[in-house]
């Protein structure tokens, strides 16, 4: 921990960084478990496959230009940065009307997490000293984890 982090700040800090991970881990479990029905109402089966992928891909293809970005022009602005483009993405994901406007912005939800992960665990690596890293991923992990499980079922129970 840094001379200027103070503990709260650094419990605030994590706690979001928490959020965060839930967030992005909570979209795969939900959708996986909710695309009969989504499928069935935007009426498009043969594209299904597509919904997922492209978030994937666009995930993969983010994910070390935003591991540059950060370590040129600063963690915080690019975790939050991509923290907006995976809201909007998300946002416009639940507003779409057809299965390729669903997949247009699955991507551009896919871009935004692609920053979630990577960032915050150097975020973790960045505020806690290196005994202390361990559990700090960990704790995250878990959370991950956790997400994992519950929300699969909230998918379930929410179609």
């Amino acid at each position: 921990m840094t001379k200027t982090a103070t503990k709260s700040n650094v419990t605030l800090v994590t706690i979001a960084l928490f959020v965060a991970t839930f967030m992005a881990a909570i979209e795969g479990t939900i959708v996986s478990t909710a695309m009969p029905t989504i499928v069935g109402d935007l009426r498009g089966v043969s594209l299904m496959n597509w919904v997922f992928s492209i978030f994937l891909l666009t995930n993969a293809i983010a994910t070390p230009i935003y591991g540059k970005l950060a370590d040129s022009m600063g963690r915080k602005p690019m975790f939050i940065g991509g923290i907006l483009i995976f809201v909007f993405g998300s946002v416009m994901s639940g507003l779409s009307h057809s299965m390729m406007v669903l997949i247009f912005w699955r991507a551009v939800q896919g871009v935004g997490a692609g920053s979630i992960m990577p960032i915050s665990n150097t975020i973790i690596a960045d505020l806690y000293p290196l005994e202390k890293t361990r559990s700090g991923v960990g704790t995250e992990l878990f959370c991950l984890g956790d997400c994992l499980c519950d929300c699969t079922t909230f998918g379930g129970i929410h179609c």
